[in-house]
């Protein structure tokens, strides 16, 4: 009986050395050959987080990779380097080496139509409901490409990431306008209802705008710095945050605009193109430019 208590309890010891064995040898973070795929973690925890103040409208935003946008959307020309969505990858060279490639695609095609007065057969009969339509036409396409590498430390499941990338994107968009009344020698100021009218110019009783866009598109050129810590949650998945610190060059070509009108001094319609606006370019040094970014991240 001795004996048995004996082999029985050599038995639960080397399994449970197997088991002890087995835990450590667990691979949590990435090694040699591995590739990720990063996402945004920021709709996930915008949700999570509405969860809880009572937000009468919750859902999920875009899961986008890291995009490197401009930090002031609204300001020209950053707003035109900002994709709706990137793909965010790594190759690992060893355990603590990294190739980083950002890929980001935008393309935004606007056709609205909108209802103005029939001019002519409100001529003919002032009570006539017939209408005409203008049209507005806008497409925008861009792309970012960022490509660098990313060196980590730590051997734990909590790793510090630093690293460095050159950053090119490019924009350019095109909004165009059609109007159902015509400008004629009659009706020399028509109905419209889509915008595209501008302020009176000289030597004109009417004009409005036919087609405003750029000369070329618009370029961005820098470097990208990044410093920010990954966890690794469970073997190949982590959450990661980061801020980025950037240089970047920005150039802005020359926008025109078409119009037609009505001309007081040939008494006819005319077409013209004016430059609106000439080339233009900024630099912008600093972390404002990009921001931080939280991430799900899968290796396989």
């Amino acid at each position: 009986m001795k004996q048995l208590k004996l082999l029985l309890l050599a038995a639960l010891t080397l399994v449970s050395a197997t088991a002890v064995s087995q835990e450590t040898e667990v691979q949590y973070t990435p090694k040699t050959g591995n590739y990720a795929v990063s996402i945004s973690a920021i709709p996930m925890t915008q949700y999570i987080g509405q969860l809880f103040n009572g937000a009468a409208a919750n859902n999920y935003a875009e899961f986008g990779g890291q995009a490197y946008s401009g930090g002031d959307v609204n300001t020209a020309p950053f707003r035109k380097i900002a994709p709706l969505m990137s793909l965010s990858g790594k190759y690992f060279f060893d355990n603590e080496t990294a190739l980083r490639i950002n890929i980001g695609l935008i393309y935004q095609r606007t056709y609205r139509k909108t209802y103005a007065a029939d001019d002519a057969a409100h001529a003919l009969n002032i009570f006539s409901q017939k209408k005409v339509i203008d049209t507005y036409l806008s497409n925008n396409a861009g792309m970012s490409a960022m490509a660098g590498l990313e060196k980590r430390v730590g051997k734990s499941r909590l790793q510090g990431i630093y690293g460095a990338g050159l950053l090119f994107a490019m924009n350019n968009s095109v909004d165009e306008y059609t109007y159902g009344n015509a400008i004629t020698d009659i009706n020399q100021a028509p109905t419209e209802s889509n915008g595209g009218t501008v302020p009176a110019m000289n030597g004109f009783s009417y004009n409005r705008l036919l087609k405003d866009y750029n000369l070329g598109a618009t370029m961005h050129a820098g470097i990208v710095t990044f410093v920010g810590v990954e966890y690794f949650i469970i073997p190949k998945l982590s959450i990661g945050g980061e801020m980025n610190f950037t240089a970047l060059a920005s150039f802005d070509q020359a926008q025109y605009q078409d119009f037609e009108g009505f001309s007081t001094v040939d008494v006819a319609r005319k077409e013209w193109t004016e430059l609106t606006s000439p080339s233009s370019n900024q630099i912008t040094v600093g972390t404002g430019n990009i921001g931080a970014n939280v991430t799900l991240n899968f290796y396989f």
